[in-house]
């Protein structure tokens, strides 16, 4: 983790709003200058941003990441505007990270859009410390949708077990079951794992909860003990195990570094 941190040094949030586009007309789209990033996370509407020679379209979820030179979006739909929350970034140079991505979960959009707003609003808040909380998330959304992007590809027998342990993370869950929804053995079932995405089905689960539970830890101030049962960890001690491990910091540790708005709270 002290290694991705080191990224967003001497990166500065600018300025974060809500931006909502005019109906019946397109924006007048602005090009990135050297030494400063726009984030584009849409919200609601319809738009189009320039993507080399084209025009590519956008919808609700869909962040663009906006480098030097890039434009911003230049075309909205007339009876349906364009609305999205705008974050304008200085640094000495842009994130290796690419420029179209997608979070998928509008609710969650707009929850994140409205929380970043609010604290940016705040003259007392830690303008660095919600400089870290954004693009800490942003790129964890980028990476979720990269994963999903690839488990397209993936054996269909092998996306029914993964959508149950994503559906099922928090219940007690036998490898035996998942091998039964694959109709494999179960020996088959850690081959096609490790074939495709070189880990156990196992370790798959453990992963999927704790991006639950680094999820609770960032967005909520829910019991240690609570997060641990609502992630498929028999306690708090083993969540704590398992995030040492798999994070590098506790569960305590991380949300202190991440949940700023709920400590300064």
């Amino acid at each position: 983790m002290k290694s991705s941190n080191a990224r967003f040094r001497g990166i500065t949030l600018l300025n974060a709003w809500h931006y909502e586009n005019v109906r019946d007309a397109h924006p007048i789209p602005l090009r990135v200058r050297p030494g400063y990033m726009l984030i584009e996370l849409m919200t609601g509407g319809r738009g189009w941003v320039q993507d080399g020679q084209d025009w590519r379209e956008v919808l609700p979820g869909d962040l663009i990441w906006n480098g030097p030179g890039d434009f911003s979006i230049g075309r909205s739909d007339f009876k349906n505007p364009y609305r999205c929350l705008a974050l304008t970034l200085a640094g000495a140079s842009p994130l290796p990270l690419p420029r179209f991505s997608r979070w998928s979960e509008i609710g969650e959009v707009r929850h994140f859009m409205e929380e970043v707003v609010q604290l940016f609003r705040r003259e007392t808040f830690d303008r660095s410390a919600l400089c870290d909380y954004v693009l800490s998330q942003l790129r964890f959304r980028i990476r979720v949708h990269a994963h999903q992007i690839k488990t397209e590809h993936l054996p269909v027998s092998l996306r029914r077990v993964l959508a149950v342990i994503d559906r099922d993370f928090g219940k007690p869950c036998r490898i035996a079951e998942l091998a039964r929804v694959a109709e494999w053995s179960e020996a088959h079932l850690h081959e096609v794992f490790q074939m495709h995405l070189n880990v156990s089905p196992h370790q798959w689960l453990i992963r999927r909860r704790l991006q639950a539970a680094r999820e609770k830890l960032e967005s909520s101030l829910q019991p240690i003990k609570q997060i641990a049962a609502e992630c498929g960890f028999s306690d708090a001690a083993a969540l704590a195990h398992s995030f040492k491990f798999g994070v590098g910091m506790t569960p305590l540790q991380y949300r202190k570094r991440y949940l700023r708005a709920g400590a300064s709270e």
